[in-house]
């Protein structure tokens, strides 16, 4: 491992740890559910959700302008501007809250004025104070430039039927007024994919009033309206829509659907022990097969459900098929004037001297880890405001050859491709064989490795980089189109193998 791997590898390292504590899970402090002092059990009406939503809301802004690191960016002098925004667009909802849903909305609305899904706040509400999900008797997703039915249990509404309007008001003014006031990047595509859904589901936000009627059209370009009526959504629909959203999930592993199409899915960046262990399976399949893979029709590399991690997996990919001397060179290339500069905070120092206590010295990355966090101290207690981390990567020699691996590679992508998912996508455009398909990709602000801080009332998390990339060839808001886009419904394996076939 020499620097430029370990700087590669290292700079998705917080935010892997912090996605796994997001996945603990946390226990509230603030209001006891179980039990209050006299020995009752506390009901959900006697929660002050107002008092609560008001504290976490304050909190949240005075832990970010303290930690955040776009506070004393000189790039993005409008970050604290915005930041008071979300506090008072967050506040105006919290004084307002009576109930878990309401106290949500509150945070919800904190985190999307923001517009950075690496900041804001995020609820931790247990499923007990969570009203069922209710629903229309159908759902829908966001294919392309439409919201389309994908499963209905209504006989006047079929599957692939397109919503025109609803309450008189066309489907993408609502969208931006009732889902993306909530959830997701307005300006984003990517986030279109991820979040069209929720138009057509009722969580509970008392903000919002439930939709009365809407417009469809169908195949043959008739249209048609419907009065909708609202109910509990059955526990047996979630699994009719287990492959709405991305389709099967495959294990990592490589395979050959057809004799001359491989297929190489990657579902995460974040692997578990077996996962970990299946990567390293996939990996030594390549190189055993990589003559066959050579002589391929296509290659496919698949990123469904994949939300990020490390970029050590797809860079490992990349340097197994392309050759790794021709990686290398070509990642140096793009990122040789990048530089990191670490928010010096003491909450973040503390945060990153946890993180270096939880390693074993003789893990290979110890002493980097040692280094940056006594090098965010001593920022500290000089009381600057970053420690500027310039990457001590040697620059590899200009490989003799191109890279040999020419066969059609195509990149499947999902709405939700963010953070690791994204660095693949840098790794993978690097060579000219390579073309992006499916939905336009998530995008990254510069600011990233996140952890987490538990707020007043233990039912919401403050999200807090600390690190600001400078000079990342990738800017903040950028997104990759695809070069072909699917927008067919079904995103399943047997239909994209379909499609790559005749491709």
């Amino acid at each position: 491992h020499n620097n430029y791997l370990k700087w590669i590898f290292m700079k998705r390292l917080t935010l892997y740890l912090s996605l796994i504590f997001t996945a603990l899970n946390f226990s509230p402090f603030g209001v006891n559910l179980c039990r209050a002092d006299e020995g009752r059990t506390v009901t959900h009406s006697e929660i002050n959700w107002s008092e609560l939503a008001i504290k976490d809301v304050e909190a949240a802004y005075q832990l970010s302008v303290i930690n955040h690191p776009g506070m004393h960016d000189v790039r993005n002098p409008g970050f604290a501007k915005q930041l008071e925004k979300a506090k008072q667009e967050g506040l105006k909802l919290a004084v307002k809250v009576h109930s878990s849903q309401g106290f949500a909305a509150a945070i919800a609305r904190f985190r999307t004025v923001l517009q950075d899904g690496h900041a804001g706040a995020i609820d931790t509400l247990p499923s007990e104070l969570k009203p069922q999900r209710s629903w229309p008797g159908f759902s829908t997703v966001w294919r392309g430039d439409a919201l389309k039915v994908y499963y209905s249990e209504l006989d006047t509404v079929a599957k692939g039927d397109k919503l025109v309007s609803c309450d008189n008001t066309a489907i993408n003014t609502l969208l931006v007024e009732r889902v993306f006031r909530y959830y997701g990047e307005v300006e984003q595509p990517g986030s279109w994919w991820n979040h069209g859904w929720r138009l057509t589901i009722d969580d509970g936000n008392p903000f919002l009033s439930p939709l009365e009627s809407c417009t469809f059209e169908k195949a043959d370009g008739s249209v048609y309206s419907l009065k909708l009526n609202w109910r509990i959504r059955p526990d047996g629909v979630s699994g009719k829509l287990k492959h709405a959203y991305n389709g099967d999930k495959l294990p990592s592993e490589l395979n050959w659907p057809l004799k001359d199409i491989a297929w190489i899915s990657m579902p995460t960046y974040a692997p578990n022990e077996q996962q970990q262990a299946d990567y390293q399976t996939m990996l030594s399949a390549i190189e055993q097969q990589h003559d066959k893979l050579m002589q391929a029709k296509a290659v496919v590399l698949d990123l469904r459900h994949n939300q990020g991690g490390s970029s050590m997996w797809s860079e490992q990919i990349a340097s197994a098929l392309w050759g790794s001397e021709q990686f290398k060179y070509g990642r140096y290339e793009l990122h040789k004037n990048t530089q990191v500069w670490w928010r010096a905070s003491k909450g973040n120092t503390d945060y990153f001297g946890d993180v270096v206590a939880s390693y074993d010295k003789a893990s290979p990355w110890y002493q980097w880890l040692k280094t940056t966090h006594e090098s965010m101290q001593a920022a500290y207690e000089k009381g600057e405001h970053f420690y500027v981390e310039i990457p001590a990567a040697e620059q590899p020699a200009l490989p003799k050859n191109a890279s040999k691996f020419t066969t059609p590679v195509y990149v499947i992508v999902p709405g939700q491709c963010a953070s690791a998912c994204l660095d693949a996508l840098d790794s993978f455009k690097l060579f000219a064989n390579t073309q992006l398909v499916g939905a336009p990709s998530s995008t990254d602000s510069t600011y990233m490795e996140v952890r987490l801080e538990t707020l007043p009332s233990g039912f919401a998390k403050v999200i807090l980089p600390i690190k600001v990339y400078v000079n990342r060839p990738r800017e903040k808001g950028f997104y990759y189109q695809p070069d072909i886009q699917f927008n067919e419904l079904e995103w399943t394996t047997q239909a994209l193998v379909k499609m790559i076939a005749e491709l």
